[in-house]
């Protein structure tokens, strides 16, 4: 297994908020801004698991250099979480 300080994944995380902001601030591409946001979204998720590290602990870090913006995927009408899961796939496609 591999061991990694929490003090460098935090490092990290800041450096990934960094770059968020700089992509923002430079109108970079939205695949880049996604890849950024992505990044930083698994490393939350990471040290949020593994590492103890609270939510307010990393609203710290990330308020003073994006604020509250969010770093999660915008819901999609598509996801499977708003399909209609009971209706078999071969009738879901025919009726769009």
């Amino acid at each position: 297994m591999i061991q990694i300080p929490k003090n460098e994944l935090l490092e990290s995380l800041k450096e990934g908020y960094i770059e968020v902001k700089n992509c923002l601030e430079n109108g970079s591409s939205a695949e880049d801004i996604a890849h950024v946001k992505g990044f930083c979204t698994t490393l939350e998720q990471i040290l949020a698991a593994y590492g103890n590290v609270s939510k307010e602990e990393m609203l710290a870090i990330k308020e003073p250099i994006i604020g509250s913006l969010s770093l999660r995927r915008k819901s999609d009408k598509n996801s499977s979480r708003n399909m209609d899961l009971e209706t078999p796939t071969i009738f879901r496609k025919e009726s769009k």
